[in-house]
């Protein structure tokens, strides 16, 4: 299992309901990249409709699009069909202040802390952008005036949704946070992540997207927290803690290709390049590790007796992937982003890379969205066959293979 110690896989994660379905879906980060998980989930829903996801858990952009599936009270096929709307007709202006004075006046406070060398007199910052609009835009989608997140509640009392897990990072303790609502939840503790059982509102869905550096903090209970993807070295362990057998993860990572395709690489990579790169390693990298070490203990656990794997049971898990660079397709689109805006990444080095990592996850732009959904569409029909053995494959009884 992706736990520190693998014995701890053994235990239960929480009580339910005898026979209860295991199947539970990842939406792991990514800020703009969040539009493929749009696309594979529109895939499902139309081709498989009576497919169900008791278990959801969202970790940065992912967090917007598991809350809207948890608390949608209606058919999965129209909170489908409300997410690809929103994404479909989601402007940077609907995310972050883009106007010159907003970026030109946080650039030019960034830089007067830097000169002050830490003088009282220094201005405060908080991120590079101002995310005001993005609250505004949660606050209509979701139908929430207080904050608070309708539905989720309703659908738990009334058995369609086990539970919601979203994840941030506490900025004050390093540990990984798991926000979660749902039916007798046991709260659980590792060194390094910890569970926290709350009725979610719209803050811990801006807390758990708020990108480091580039998008502000937000304030919980407990203290301030960002994006839920840093320092999350096992992500299905949310998850597994909440009773899933079957993990179906979709993520946006594709695979790399070790090929070198910058064609100037002579000259010192530009910010962009390396500021992506780190984005790109905090936010997707574990993953992948997570998945084979889930795999390698699955292949242990089948070569012993079902008797003797004292409570451990193999998990199904199938993870779905874009089958080409997001990040290229990201270059793409960088001329049609608004003009400060464009300025600001152009001065980071966007033009200087094929391969624009931390363009992809600020491209909030229509057209790049719009492709995003259709290829994680495609995606999803070209792995129809993996996708509908684990939706319909039946649940097993828990500790047994």
């Amino acid at each position: 299992m992706p736990e520190t110690d693998p014995a701890n896989t053994a235990r239960p994660r929480t009580q339910r309901p005898r026979g209860a379905d295991d199947l539970a879906i990842l939406l792991p980060g990514g800020g703009a990249r969040g539009a493929y998980q749009v696309g594979f989930l529109r895939w499902v829903s139309r081709n498989i409709p009576d497919a169900h996801f008791p278990i959801v858990t969202g970790v940065s952009a992912g967090a917007i699009n598991a809350a809207f599936l948890a608390s949608y009270r209606g058919a999965q096929t129209e909170a489908v069909d409300r997410l690809f709307d929103l994404w479909s007709n989601l402007t940077a202006e609907r995310v972050f202040r883009t106007d010159g004075p907003s970026l030109g006046g946080l650039v030019v406070r960034w830089g007067l802390r830097l000169i002050a060398g830490g003088a009282r007199l220094a201005p405060a910052v908080q991120g590079l952008v101002d995310t005001s609009p993005l609250r505004r835009t949660l606050a209509d989608v979701f139908e929430s005036r207080d904050g608070n997140i309708a539905g989720i509640a309703e659908n738990i009392a009334e058995g369609r949704l086990w539970a919601l897990a979203l994840l941030t990072s506490h900025y004050g303790t390093g540990q990984s946070v798991v926000w979660t609502q749902g039916r007798d939840l046991r709260e659980w503790a590792r060194p390094d992540r910890r569970s926290r059982n709350t009725a979610l509102t719209l803050d811990h869905v801006l807390a758990s997207s708020a990108l480091p550096l580039f998008f502000p903090a937000v304030h919980l209970t407990d203290g301030w927290h960002g994006d839920g993807g840093i320092r999350l070295t096992a992500p299905f362990s949310p998850a597994l803690h909440l009773g899933a057998n079957r993990i179906l993860a979709v993520s946006t990572r594709f695979g790399a290709s070790g090929t070198i395709d910058d064609a100037n690489t002579r000259r010192h990579p530009p910010p962009m390049q390396i500021a992506g790169q780190l984005l790109d390693a905090v936010f997707l990298d574990d993953l992948d590790r997570d998945a084979l070490e889930l795999e390698r203990i699955n292949r242990l656990l089948r070569e012993v007796a079902p008797e003797k794997r004292r409570g451990m049971r193999p998990i199904e898990l199938l993870v779905i992937r874009p089958s080409v660079d997001i990040s290229r397709l990201a270059a793409e689109y960088e001329a049609q982003l608004p003009r400060a805006f464009r300025h600001l990444v152009r001065g980071l080095g966007s033009r200087e890379v094929k391969s624009p990592d931390l363009l992809s996850l600020l491209a909030f732009e229509p057209a790049y969205l719009t492709r995003l959904m259709e290829l994680g569409e495609s995606d999803a029909a070209a792995n129809a066959d993996r996708i509908r053995v684990l939706l319909r494959s039946r649940p097993r009884p828990r500790g047994k293979a």
